[in-house]
């Protein structure tokens, strides 16, 4: 699986071997893994990507995501570019 993170500060950062995603919003909590179905939504909160190389978390987010064939594609709204290993 394959995540992207695009921000205004940052542009576009991609990261590979991703065995799941976290995501932790207001109203939902997702767990997203490989094969997962396709789904568009909106975060206000936090992201985890876990991957091969290590974990990636961005907090107090705002943005929009979608996982479609084993990509995930987080957009940040704003300037956030606060996602750290």
């Amino acid at each position: 699986m394959k995540a992207r993170i695009i921000s205004m500060e940052e542009g576009l950062r991609e990261i590979g071997q991703v065995r799941l995603i976290r995501v932790i919003s207001q109203d939902y909590n997702l767990l997203i893994m490989e094969d997962y179905m396709p789904v568009i939504g909106e975060i206000r909160g936090t992201v985890t990507i876990v991957s091969e190389d290590g974990e990636y978390r961005a907090e107090n987010i705002k943005g929009f995501f979608s996982v479609r064939k084993n990509l995930f594609s987080l957009m940040l709204s704003e300037d956030f570019s606060c996602l750290k290993e």
